[in-house]
């Protein structure tokens, strides 16, 4: 009885042996997944960021607007951000390929859930910039002194981007609204595709100069 106890044992351990570095190799499959980010004329956006459930990865889509990765987890949702055309959220569902076309938004419509809102200006009534984005933004808060806050600590500004390239609160005050063509503020997990810079929230101005 006992050789047979022991013979079944060494049976288990002979299965065990070969079924563990199985299944640990096929939870070590990558899944190839394509990318193709195109505008709203079907042209590709190259440098745009990628976003695997709010989490940006370091590489950006190539000069054709494609973005190639090996998955080894997956993710719910991928969200692709381009300074220039905006940014556009899609659901994975373990495609191998995705098309993600990023077209205009409305004015005053929400892009992304109620994180990010885009609106134009060329509004000369303003003196200044503060003037003008002040009750614009939900959660966005301008001090009498000119003291901007996303997140409600005014000691903590946010990051500020002029036409592609961020500047500093001295460049941004001088903007004359009646040259701004978009502003876009973003906000929450939106602002992390800029980092520790946008912990503070990002506002984004894009001029007609």
């Amino acid at each position: 009885m006992k050789q047979h106890t022991v013979f079944k044992g060494i049976v288990i351990l002979f299965l065990l042996a070969f079924t563990v570095p199985t299944v640990a190799q096929e939870s070590k499959k990558a899944s190839k997944l394509t990318l193709v980010v195109t505008d709203a004329n079907n042209q590709p956006i190259p440098g745009a960021s990628v976003l695997f459930d709010n989490k940006k990865y370091p590489r950006t889509t190539n000069s054709n607007g494609i973005f190639k990765i090996k998955l080894r987890a997956f993710p719910k949702e991928i969200s692709i951000f381009s300074a220039l055309h905006g940014i556009k959220k899609v659901k994975y569902e373990g495609q191998k390929k995705i098309r993600i076309k990023i077209t205009p938004n409305k004015v005053g419509a929400d892009i992304v859930a109620s994180n990010q809102r885009e609106f134009t200006a060329g509004a000369i009534q303003y003196r200044n910039i503060y003037d003008y984005l002040r009750g614009k933004v939900s959660g966005l808060r301008i001090t009498t002194d000119n003291v901007i806050s996303i997140r409600g600590d005014q000691n903590r500004e946010p990051l500020f981007i002029l036409n592609g390239s961020p500047v500093g609160k001295t460049s941004f005050g001088a903007i004359v609204p009646s040259t701004i063509k978009t502003i876009t503020v973003l906000k929450g997990p939106e602002a992390s595709i800029y980092g520790i810079r946008g912990m503070n929230g990002v506002i984004m101005v894009r001029t007609m100069l």
